[in-house]
């Protein structure tokens, strides 16, 4: 299922983003008056969050980054509320919206990207190409299209200089964030800034996803029901990406998937989630919905963007072995001890924090050792962490820094649990964690 891209010309030039940056910021300007003027005419003092969240300025705000895309949807995407927790409630919401609102490049801004990949004849290879694109993300479109062998194609094509603007959009980021007052104090916004240039960086070089493409689809020839597309190199440039497309349906139409087909999703999902992380070490960190489809007929798995790949230690891979070792002997004193230790939470929590922490990992282990079916759809886990304790939650950010290893995979780990969510997944989880805790032993022992 498509969703429908508006075409508008995105900014191709530092100078001319940096120039949208700066209109932006007097957008906002102009609107913080004119809120400000109109609470005091109501005999009221001003707001600050109402100032600055008023309907005028979220739309103004949404609108010129989804324009924008690049740093700004990296940034949204690395510390979405909904994966780490880490945002205020309401810059969150500026990202979750993001994420679904998009332009597409205009028909003459596409062709110049692909005249300079492909050479001018390029059209003379297809059959067909639509330059309408099915999907759009920070740094990217998609387009379908027919070779003329007959063969279809998916194509990503980037967007214009998005390399060359990362670090002045990063500058530019760097300003909004600070100037709307919206990060928690104690986020070291520095830090996850340059996570998020790397991150950029890596994922704008298209011929290093294509690696992770080749090697992804090499190990999904070993698993029953995972299909990954097949890389077309004659295709491919470090700016263009093409591989076979993979019919199926969004998860975006998971509510026209049986139970059964949503079950059998949830234990896909989970059975190769435990091979990136134990087995390959190389896990695909975007646990956006559009980044998978389902065939119901063959009733198998099609994954499909390898961008936000990223390869981890045997010490990261350790520390999860330890965590489901805890998990599966039903020990939240040991998990909280864990999350202090690693300084995945701000060290001297306050006490009602420090008590709601405990509580969600107690009753997810409660959950998931006392029913034979764990209900992601009923789980009282998602009613203890609602928007009611979230402001609260944002307290947690450690004052340490998160190593971008645990971030990335943390990012794919809580990515999964809101999926299964939303498929309204109902399954045995303890004892598949039970037979993967069961196989890393074996596995361990044998390599003593």
């Amino acid at each position: 299922m498509s969703k429908i891209l508006l075409p508008k010309r995105l900014p191709s030039g530092r100078l001319e983003r940096s120039f949208n940056f700066g209109g932006l910021f007097l957008k906002l300007g102009v609107n913080l008056a004119k809120s400000a003027i109109t609470d005091l005419g109501r005999g009221q003092l001003p707001s600050y969050n109402s100032m600055v969240f008023n309907k005028t300025n979220f739309e103004d705000l949404t609108n010129s980054l989804a324009q924008m895309r690049g740093a700004a949807m990296k940034l949204g995407q690395l510390l979405s509320i909904d994966q780490t927790q880490i945002l205020s409630p309401e810059l969150s919401q500026v990202f979750t919206r993001l994420q679904s609102r998009g332009y597409a490049m205009p028909d003459r801004q596409l062709f110049i990207v692909l005249n300079k990949n492909w050479g001018t004849d390029w059209i003379e290879k297809f059959k067909f190409f639509d330059t309408r694109p099915f999907a759009a993300a920070s740094i990217g479109q998609v387009h379908s299209a027919v070779l003329k062998n007959g063969i279809k194609v998916a194509v990503k094509v980037q967007f214009p200089v998005i390399q060359k603007s990362i670090k002045s959009d990063i500058s530019n980021l760097r300003l909004i964030a600070k100037a709307t007052g919206l990060i928690p104090k104690n986020l070291d916004l520095e830090y996850y800034l340059s996570i998020c240039e790397e991150q950029l960086n890596f994922e704008t070089d298209y011929l290093r996803e294509a690696g992770y493409l080749k090697t992804f689809a090499e190990h999904s020839y070993q698993t029953p029901h995972i299909v990954v597309p097949r890389l077309l190199e004659e295709f491919s440039t470090a700016k263009v990406l093409t591989m076979s497309y993979e019919e199926g349906e969004d998860f975006d139409s998971s509510t026209v998937f049986s139970k059964k087909d949503r079950n059998h999703i949830a234990h896909l999902l989970l059975d190769w989630t435990k091979k990136e992380i134990f087995e390959f070490r190389l896990v695909q960190t975007d646990p956006n919905f559009a980044n998978f489809r389902y065939d119901r007929t063959s009733r198998k798995l099609k994954l499909l963007d390898f961008g936000a790949s990223t390869k981890i230690s045997k010490k990261i891979v350790s520390k999860y072995k330890i965590l489901l070792f805890h998990i599966m002997n039903n020990d939240a004193a040991s998990i909280y001890q864990m999350l202090e230790q690693d300084k995945l939470i701000a060290e001297k929590l306050p006490v009602n924090l420090k008590s709601l922490i405990k509580n969600v990992i107690t009753v997810a282990l409660s959950e998931l050792h006392s029913k034979q079916n764990f209900s992601f759809a009923d789980s009282e886990v998602f009613k203890l962490i609602d928007m009611n304790s979230l402001q609260t939650i944002t307290q947690a950010v450690p004052t340490e820094l998160i190593p971008a290893e645990i971030l990335f995979v943390q990012r794919k780990l809580i990515g999964l649990v809101f999926l299964l969510k939303k498929l309204e997944v109902s399954i045995p989880l303890k004892q598949k964690l039970e037979n993967y805790y069961s196989t890393l032993k074996l596995q361990t022992s044998s390599q003593k």
